[in-house]
């Protein structure tokens, strides 16, 4: 059997003692078992009591002392001790709790009893200073763990596992919802200021393309006439392109560098062989450059809408568009920002003082762009989204483009053109297409190539 103490009040208030002897003595003796502090404890004798093991059973003698022994608040000189009690050595003097217990068993202390003892502890003062709350806790924890049964420990255990636990799931799923509201909000920033990056260093390397062509007969010569109106027929659009080299190449859709392709595809178009295609203009306007560049045909591709144009810079400084040539630049659902000319001439007019559109409205279209240049009306429009889906020889965007758009760069959130807008999913603004960069690429590369074998 363990006879154990625990210390209340006193010289050792808060501390736990355990004794495996027959006898033990105590007072403030220095060859006292239980020992007490002469200093703090005054109303402990030097010998004042003795617990001795009698036939399983503790009993309690008081020595002579001066100011008593009390057990459970009764002066006693001899008791049988039961587990539990509550000892006072000296009138005032330090109080313990007793516990006994046997060898292979718990000591099974009650909840209340632990608070109860805990509180008595908290309530006293130790050289003058009241204990903490952490003693106090301290105290409440260790009794817990020393003086409660096994089943007891096991389940606290597990309830302070199920707390932590909790807490922790509780936490994290705090943090994460945290951490995905902190990611959209870098995201939206991210987005915010990539389009305002692109816009101001590469907007003014964004041309728009005018073009009017016609038809003629190349045996004759003569062009074809309008059907009952004895006059050509021209037939006018725009576009955009992007510059990609500092000696002139643009990147467009082919469909824009040659219009009459997409006849010569369409199984419902019959073109005699000796009609041939003629430009009657073919003009890159760039921001804030009064005076257009005349466009040549450099390379198309056989397999996508694409096509590399040439220019004359004539020294102008037009920034040059960086270009993804990793071809790992376009990831699905990511932001994209589209830089070009959609609604052509309209959507300029659109953006433009009412009164100048009223003196610009009738001019000619040849001559009615290159006013629109003069005035510093000419401007990419710049239109964000998400890439939604990558396909081998297409990448599915939302952001917003119509007719115009056509040959605009895609760019990615690092600033670089992953690829080239071509066309529009009718009836559906949020799927819109553009031709992978690699392929404009492939084309860049091979021109280089020539060049150089020449």
């Amino acid at each position: 059997m363990k006879a154990i103490f625990v210390h209340l009040s006193g010289s050792h208030r808060g501390n736990t003692e355990v004794f495996a002897l027959e006898k033990i003595l105590i007072g403030t003796d220095a060859e006292a078992h239980l020992q007490f502090d002469p200093e703090i404890d005054r109303n402990t004798s030097r010998y004042h009591a003795r617990i001795q093991l009698q036939a399983c059973e503790y009993v309690l003698r008081d020595e002579g002392s001066e100011q008593g022994t009390f057990v459970n608040n009764r002066q006693v000189s001899e008791t049988i001790l039961k587990d539990g009690d509550l000892i006072e050595f000296g009138a005032g003097g330090p109080k313990l709790r007793f516990r006994i217990k046997t060898d292979g068993a718990d000591v099974c202390k009650p909840w209340t009893e632990i608070v109860e003892d805990s509180l008595g502890i908290a309530s006293t003062s130790h050289r003058g200073r009241a204990i903490t709350a952490t003693a106090f806790f301290k105290q409440l924890l260790w009794e817990a763990f020393t003086q409660t049964s096994r089943t007891f420990k096991i389940s606290a255990f597990l309830i302070l596992l199920v707390i932590f636990s909790s807490l922790i799931s509780y936490f994290y799923v705090q943090f994460y919802r945290l951490s995905k509201t902190a990611e959209k909000v870098r995201t939206l920033e991210i987005e915010r200021t990539v389009a305002e990056n692109i816009i101001k260093n590469y907007s003014s390397g964004v041309c728009l393309i005018q073009g009017a062509f016609y038809f003629y007969d190349e045996l004759t010569g003569e062009p074809l006439m309008m059907m009952g109106k004895g006059q050509r027929g021209i037939n006018e659009y725009t576009g955009t392109g992007f510059l990609v080299s500092a000696d002139g190449l643009i990147l467009t859709n082919r469909h824009i560098a040659e219009p009459w392709w997409e006849m010569d595809m369409s199984p419902y178009i019959h073109i005699e062989p000796t009609i041939k295609p003629q430009f009657e203009v073919f003009l890159a306007f760039f921001p804030g450059i009064r005076e257009p560049f005349v466009l040549h045909v450099e390379r198309t591709s056989e397999d996508v809408d694409v096509a590399l144009l040439r220019i004359d810079t004539r020294g102008a400084k037009i920034p040059v568009l960086e270009l993804d040539v990793t071809d790992k630049g376009a990831i699905v659902g990511e932001p994209v920002v589209l830089l070009g000319y959609p609604a052509g001439v309209n959507a300029i007019f659109a953006k433009t003082d009412p009164e100048m559109v009223k003196q610009l409205f009738n001019l000619p279209f040849i001559p009615l762009v290159q006013e629109l240049s003069n005035w510093g009306l000419i401007r990419p429009l710049t239109t964000q989204g998400h890439l939604s889906d990558i396909m081998y020889n297409r990448i599915v965007y939302d952001a917003q483009t119509t007719a115009g758009g056509s040959g605009g760069p895609i760019f990615n959130k690092k600033g670089k053109v992953i690829g080239i807008s071509y066309g529009i999913f009718p009836g559906f603004r949020g799927s819109n297409f553009g031709v992978p960069i690699r392929y404009g690429v492939d084309l860049i590369k091979v021109t280089s190539m020539v060049k150089q074998n020449k």
